[in-house]
């Protein structure tokens, strides 16, 4: 009870005395959070599926196609050409916004009839095929208009066939009316084979590859999907760890708090301590301090996080669809692992960041906490110190960026972010004092003693 008391007295009251300092922090701990678990949300959503829709549609594909660039559509015509019993079906894959906003892959194929649409094809050029599971997220219907924001400009077209084809959302049009909205003539994105079970399966792949050339990528689609999910897992850790950096600003904050806290009570906490207060109870003071905002920051960063999220996953599935693969948005889900990962990291930034000012506030001696220049003293000392601490992460942090990536992770990248903020970080003090120097004469002349003090 005597700890609560002086608790309520040393940390809560002060805090509640200064809502607009507590509320920043809070905030900033929330928000570093919120970025966290939006990104994670977002990230998981929008890799979907990640298999092609189209090859779930169309069956099994043996060997794809593809060159930087795109291929040349009279490739086609050789293969085909070739003494083999092949089906060749040339594609091509582009994300597209519709007028509504809704992000959906657009196949152009050889013919719609091949992603077995249930109706009658399009009759002419002017429609277009569309999965169920995007009819029903547009809220629309066969002979209905859909129209396709593209670079070239708007282009409208009359809903056509609607395919059953599970949760998959994408458009489909016939090669050639794809090619001439996109104005990608005689160009396509791959072809896919699907060779007889007749046929030697390794001496067709050879022919073809012999025939594709040299500057023709012939991969099988498991080989593709594995590229694609390496590249997906590499992307989402890249945003998975630099959310984390927004987390930083929070700790910045939390410190600044903490470290105003012991500064402004070095007089209470000398007086605590002449009376017996230990320096653990100190401690354990300013370090619950810190632990009421982590929890408090977190819970909020939750909620906000979540709403983040439904925002994130639009822009996310973008980026995934256009760099590695077509795949629909699933939805987002608020488990509970997400949530205890969300609150232990916005609490053990929170007690991190405030170990060294808890420290500090144990460390204060009855005798120096009533001398007033006793704090500017140790102040003055440390100046120097934090400029050789600044040169040194900023040269461990330039030796970082010079390092290799570990097993496909920039891990030395993220740890050169951390060095060079850290470094920045030990040059506030020395150049607030730099700063403090080089202005007094003009204040003093300006304002006097004022612009002295």
């Amino acid at each position: 009870m005597h700890n609560f008391t002086l608790f309520r007295t040393l940390v809560l009251r002060p805090l509640l005395s200064e809502p607009l300092r507590t509320a920043l922090t809070l905030t900033a701990v929330a928000l570093g959070v919120a970025v966290v678990i939006g990104i994670e949300l977002a990230g998981g959503a929008a890799s979907g599926s990640f298999e092609s829709s189209l090859t779930t549609l169309t069956g099994t594909v043996d060997l794809q196609l593809s060159a930087n660039g795109g291929l040349d559509e009279a490739l086609i015509a050789k293969l085909a050409q070739l003494p083999l019993n092949l089906k060749l079906s040339p594609v091509i894959e582009t994300p597209v916004l519709t007028s509504g906003k809704v992000s959906a892959t657009l196949f152009g194929v050889d013919s719609v009839q091949a992603l077995k649409a249930p109706a009658t094809p399009p009759a002419n050029d002017a429609q277009i095929a569309v999965s169920e599971a995007l009819s029903h997220r547009l809220r629309a219907r066969p002979g209905d208009p859909l129209t396709l924001r593209l670079p070239s400009g708007p282009a409208t077209f009359k809903i056509g066939p609607l395919i059953a084809a599970k949760d998959a959302e994408f458009l489909a049009l016939d090669i050639a009316e794809a090619q001439r909205i996109l104005a990608r003539y005689g160009k396509l994105d791959r072809i896919e084979v699907t060779v007889s079970p007749r046929e030697d399966f390794d001496k067709v792949e050879r022919i073809i590859r012999a025939a594709a050339g040299p500057g023709v990528a012939v991969d099988k689609p498991g080989t593709r999907g594995r590229e694609n999910q390496r590249m997906l897992r590499a992307f989402r850790w890249n945003l998975r760890v630099l959310s984390y950096i927004s987390l930083v600003v929070g700790a910045f904050l939390i410190y600044n708090t903490i470290s105003v806290s012991v500064v402004s009570r070095r007089a209470e906490i000398g007086v605590l301590r002449a009376i017996g207060t230990t320096r653990g109870s100190i401690f354990m003071f300013f370090l619950t301090e810190a632990l009421l905002f982590g929890i408090g920051g977190s819970a909020l960063g939750i909620l906000l996080g979540r709403a983040m999220a439904e925002g994130l996953v639009g822009l996310i599935s973008v980026t995934v669809n256009s760099l590695y693969a077509s795949s629909r948005p699933a939805a987002i889900s608020l488990t509970w692992p997400v949530v205890l990962s969300a609150v232990l990291t916005g609490v053990a930034v929170a007690v991190v960041s405030a170990l060294a000012p808890a420290l500090e506030a144990m460390s204060v001696v009855p005798a120096e906490a009533m001398g007033r220049g006793a704090r500017e003293t140790v102040f003055r000392k440390r100046v120097n110190r934090n400029l050789w601490f600044a040169l040194c992460f900023g040269v461990l942090g330039t030796i970082a960026t010079a390092q290799d990536a570990v097993d496909g992770r920039p891990l030395f990248g993220y740890a050169a972010v951390l060095l060079f903020i850290a470094a920045a970080a030990f040059c506030a003090s020395p150049l607030v004092r730099g700063g403090v120097a080089l202005l007094s004469p003009v204040l003093r002349r300006v304002f006097s003693a004022v612009g002295l003090l």
